[in-house]
């Protein structure tokens, strides 16, 4: 798939309720497929038959019912601001460059310091508790913090994706995301009223 988008880092978590309305937001809700060569909403359909769907004239292809793995390989590509340092994030938002609902990737070493990770075993997945919950947007969420270079900003994540998520504790890993309102904070001498809301994880190569 990382060929096919033009991803060079390694998905290890989506979540489709994020990555669907984002995938919405940059290449629109479907693609309607007429004689098989048309392009329609930023999709490409040599893309999707590299992803394994098949082109029917007069057929529309709905990004709702995809797999999330490939809703994001759709939506990356589209993604205006890829491969931001933490500073350069929050630079853009102290400068409103990056706004709500802007989709972003922001690249660090990601922490969990409340939380103490296990070793990941898919065989048996770890039971993870997690101290801290978080209502954000109507989304159930825990914090995680993205470093780099002596900046930090919070990344919130939906609970569901805490045994995939907490693998990445400690690694370099790029943060795709939606930006979202809060109140104000500070990182570094600049003064954020954005946070991340993660729709996917990836390890960085």
């Amino acid at each position: 798939m990382a060929a096919i988008a033009g991803i060079s880092n390694t998905l290890i978590y989506v979540e489709k309720q994020l990555i669907l309305p984002i995938g919405v937001k940059l290449v629109g809700s479907s693609l309607a497929a007429r004689n098989s060569e048309q392009i329609s909403g930023g999709f490409s359909w040599f893309l999707a038959a590299k992803l394994g769907y098949a082109a029917e004239a007069g057929a529309d292809m709905y990004l709702a019912d995809l797999f999330p793995e490939d809703i994001f390989s759709f939506a990356y590509a589209e993604i205006e601001r890829r491969n931001l340092g933490v500073r350069d994030f929050a630079e853009a938002v102290g400068s409103r460059q990056v706004t709500p609902p802007d989709v972003v990737t922001i690249d660090g070493t990601l922490r969990f310091p409340d939380i103490t990770p296990q070793a990941y075993d898919p065989f048996r997945p770890p039971a993870i508790q997690i101290p801290d919950q978080y209502s954000v947007y109507g989304y159930q969420c825990f914090t995680g913090v993205l470093e780099n270079n002596g900046f930090e900003i919070p990344i919130y994540f939906l609970v569901e994706s805490a045994e995939l998520v907490f693998y990445a504790h400690n690694k370099p890993v790029e943060v795709v995301g939606v930006v979202k309102w809060s109140p104000g904070y500070e990182v570094a001498g600049h003064v954020l009223n954005g946070i991340v809301l993660a729709a996917a994880l990836l390890l960085r190569r």
